[in-house]
């Protein structure tokens, strides 16, 4: 390794040119510090009182229970995967949420670090993969949450390993990439069955990037990441097979894709319905929904419910799946929304929490668009391309069942890298004034950025609506 003064030089990327070995001990050390103390600083000091709320409580419930009476006495209802993790976390440090807290600390930091990874494959510019890493240890929707026990910390964290691996064996054909690809892809799909989606593009990358002398060994790579992947899922299928559930992770899929495809569901919000308890909705809506939970095939029954409103109704359901897709990509706003509630605080209280999650996803969102399509030149274009390919593929579900701005989270880390790349080519190009004026002459850039913000109006108009 060479030395630059005192500090010793890391090559993060794996055999990129000496020139662009850039990482010193010290500067990914500063970084990485401050990633974990900003997080430990929100989980533990300023939101030390604050409970596990909705899906995070429920998923630090379950994990409990399997503790207790593995591999379950049921089928799973929720996603199994964040569970397991907690289970086992529990098993070697005891059952508490300062527990469950310090696996969520370190699922965040390790996404930071495969933002990282990827940035110094995205790109070789030195300044850059600085700025990639900064915005990733500073995201301010992953570091709000970092002491609620959801699911989004575990499933953005498989995301970026499977992207990582993934990609990289799909350029190399490494039979080791594949495999750390296929168990990423596994205990993806146990935590967000949505991830199934991002499978099949994967491999498409890799048939895409094969050249002569290499068939043979994709081919094989492939093969061992559909075996990993198979050995940590079907133990779950299996599972709920036995409790006569089917082969299926999980048992909720139904019910979401019911609650998405009905006619009481909104039109924008299609998530509405899942995000209220019966008592809050109207006096029809709830009969109608009661009615559907209480039949012994209730399973069947919705999918078939909401299979015949689709046929019936296309114009509409194409009107939700456009809304869907859009609404998918609405700002951040879980964090501020819980901190409100466990605090009991005003809506004037909320709107300086929500202004630093939603700005700084929307701050994000716009960099990324920029460095996607003015900074061609200095990403790698089969990064560049597949990163965004694997982001809309995993929205996929969300586009059929029901969709909103939470579920974007897994894949955001895909983007920043991008981000990071347009921050150090406004700071090269002449700053902020010559980067808009770069930006004015894209046409293609522009008109997607004025797209995106007019679906943050669109998501603000029904937020307030619908009432969150």
């Amino acid at each position: 390794m060479r030395r630059y003064g005192a500090d010793r030089v890391i090559d993060l990327d794996g055999g990129n040119p000496a020139g662009s070995r850039v990482w010193t001990w010290r500067e990914w050390g500063v970084i990485f510090a401050t990633a974990v103390l900003l997080r430990t600083l929100v989980a533990f000091v300023l939101l030390r009182s604050m409970p596990l709320m909705d899906d995070a409580l429920d998923y630090y419930q379950f994990g409990v229970e399997l503790l207790t009476h593995f591999p379950g006495v049921r089928a799973y209802y929720w996603p199994p995967g964040n569970s397991l993790v907690l289970a086992g976390m529990f098993a070697i440090f005891g059952t508490s949420v300062t527990v469950a807290r310090v696996l969520m600390l370190l699922l965040g930091v390790g996404g930071v670090v495969f933002i990282m990874l990827i940035g110094c494959r995205v790109t070789r510019d030195a300044a850059a993969r600085k700025a990639v890493s900064w915005i990733a240890a500073l995201y301010m929707p992953a570091v709000m949450l970092a002491g609620q026990s959801s699911s989004q910390h575990l499933a953005a964290l498989c995301m970026l390993a499977l992207a990582y691996f993934g990609l990289r064996a799909a350029e190399k054909g490494s039979a080791r990439d594949f495999m750390l690809a296929g168990l990423a892809f596994g205990v993806g799909c146990l935590t967000r069955p949505s991830m199934a989606s991002v499978g099949p593009f994967l491999v498409a990358a890799s048939l895409v990037s094969m050249r002569d002398g290499r068939i043979g060994r994709k081919a094989l790579g492939v093969g061992l990441f559909a075996a990993v992947a198979a050995a940590v899922i079907i133990p779950v299928l299996l599972h709920n097979a036995a409790y006569r559930a089917g082969l299926t992770i999980s048992t909720n899929n139904e019910r979401n894709f019911f609650l998405g495809n009905n006619p009481y569901t909104p039109d924008y919000k299609t998530w509405h319905l899942g995000q209220r308890a019966l008592s809050e909705l109207d006096p029809e809506t709830r009969a109608y929904l009661q009615g559907m939970y209480s039949r012994p095939d209730r399973r069947q029954a919705m999918t078939a419910a909401a299979l015949h409103y689709i046929v019936r109704h296309p114009a509409r359901t194409a009107v939700r799946t456009l809304n869907r897709i859009t609404s998918f990509w609405g700002f951040d706003y879980l964090g501020s929304r819980n901190i409100q509630r466990s605090s009991n605080w005003s809506t004037m209280g909320l709107l300086p929490l929500l202004a630093l999650e939603a700005g700084n996803y929307i701050a994000v969102m716009i960099l990324f668009i920029t460095g996607f399509f003015l900074s061609a030149d200095r990403a790698a274009p089969f990064w560049r391309f597949w990163l965004l390919v694997l982001a809309v593929a995993y929205q996929i579900p969300y586009a059929l069942a029901f969709s909103g701005g939470t579920y974007h989270f897994p894949v955001v880390g895909l983007l920043i890298p991008l981000a990071g790349v347009a921050v150090s080519g406004l700071f090269r190009g002449g700053g902020v004034r010559c980067g808009w004026s770069r930006l004015r002459q894209n046409r293609a850039a522009l008109a997607t950025i004025i797209a995106f913000i007019i679906i943050q109006l669109q998501y603000v108009y029904y937020m307030r609506l619908l009432r969150g």
